[in-house]
């Protein structure tokens, strides 16, 4: 028994403890309903299911539920009673788990991680036909990483020599990144979210880093950063090879006979990868615009240079912590799968009224 104490104000009403019940959401009874079919279908395919996949999804499968374990709870001062089940703790699926693994760590950024100083949000795209090797070489999805971090990190030192003098020969930057996995319409699109100082640490003259801020970047040196980051990526690639080699080590997923080579390739160009509808285009519903009659936006600090893209127009204020704290929040959450709290955010799942009329599954894009 797990004794509570309890925290109410004789003043005020306790809140209510009410168990989720994630068997009763569509996400939950499509995995529940789908799952055995899709992993027999696979096998009969030799196609390899990984077993991580089959581990997080079964996982998820006893999250919440009672019947598969709980703690039981009693409030110390009036002698209440309850149930709490257990989680799967799952890093990559359950909407639950992820969402409480997003707001702490979004807080422990906030409290413990970010000073206070103005920080800036930078957001890298990369070509469509880098994003399917990114999805599944950690290794490369790093170096990429590295490119992107250094060449901003480049661009705040020379600035800072520029307005500082000799004396920001030796300046410290800071950043935290979180790499997204996926685009709004839930399709693979791995990119990156930087949650990176609007400025750089100098040291004083006793020894201690003091923080200077420096003016927001121009449109020029936004467009400046992506052409670097671009060139070095084409180097980065010929380094490794990964231009011009062979296929099957080109693509390892391929080779293995990996169901992950298929569920990567798909969303990647926007196809259904499984099911009777595998191979055709993801079916859409409402309005349609085409891509081809929208013109090329053209947002403050945005650039587009061969394929990358690279936008750094959003800025938290120094005491704005609340703000920091949601922009955090966000992209963990689309982590774990646009300031603190806003970078952590999951896929939402599927609403309940979440399925056509012929009882497929459907997901409301923005």
């Amino acid at each position: 028994m797990l004794p509570v104490a309890s925290r109410a104000s004789p003043h005020t009403q306790p809140a209510q403890y009410a168990r989720r019940t994630p068997e009763e959401t569509p996400l939950y009874s499509v995995v529940r309903d789908e799952l055995e079919t899709y992993l027999a279908r696979a096998h009969e395919r030799e196609r390899v299911v990984p077993r991580f996949v089959e581990r997080e999804l079964r996982a998820y499968l006893q999250c919440g539920l009672l019947c598969h374990g709980f703690v039981p709870a009693r409030c110390a001062d009036c002698g209440f009673d309850r149930l709490v089940a257990f989680s799967c703790k799952g890093r990559g699926f359950c909407p639950a788990c992820v969402g409480r693994r997003m707001a702490d760590t979004a807080a422990h950024l906030v409290d413990r991680v970010l000073p206070q100083a103005q920080v800036r949000q930078w957001v890298l795209s990369l070509p469509h036909s880098l994003r399917y090797r990114l999805a599944f070489d950690a290794e490369l999805c790093g170096a990429a990483l590295n490119v992107f971090i250094r060449s901003v990190f480049i661009s705040l030192r020379r600035r800072a020599r520029a307005r500082f003098g000799e004396q920001a020969r030796v300046a410290r930057c800071g950043a935290v990144t979180f790499v997204q996995r996926f685009g709004d319409a839930l399709n693979l699109n791995v990119h990156f979210h930087s949650l990176i100082l609007d400025g750089v640490y100098l040291s004083a003259a006793d020894g201690s880093a003091k923080f200077r801020a420096l003016p927001p970047p121009t449109d020029a040196e936004v467009e400046r950063i992506a052409a670097s980051i671009a060139r070095r990526m084409v180097w980065l690639l010929e380094r490794r090879g990964l231009l011009a080699g062979n296929p099957d080590e080109m693509d390892p997923l391929a080779r293995d006979c990996s169901v992950l080579g298929e569920l990567y390739a798909a969303p990647i160009r926007h196809r259904a990868a499984t099911g009777p509808r595998a191979g055709r285009r993801v079916a859409r519903f409402g309005d349609r615009v085409a891509a081809d009659d929208l013109e090329q936006p053209r947002s403050k600090r945005c650039a587009m240079i061969n394929g990358v893209s690279l936008h750094a127009n959003v800025a938290v204020p120094a005491r704005d912590r609340k703000r920091l704290s949601g922009c955090a929040a966000t992209w963990l959450g689309r982590r774990f799968h646009h300031t603190a709290g806003s970078a952590t955010r999951w896929p939402s799942p599927l609403p309940r009224r979440a399925r056509t009329r012929r009882g497929r599954p459907r997901r409301d894009l923005r």
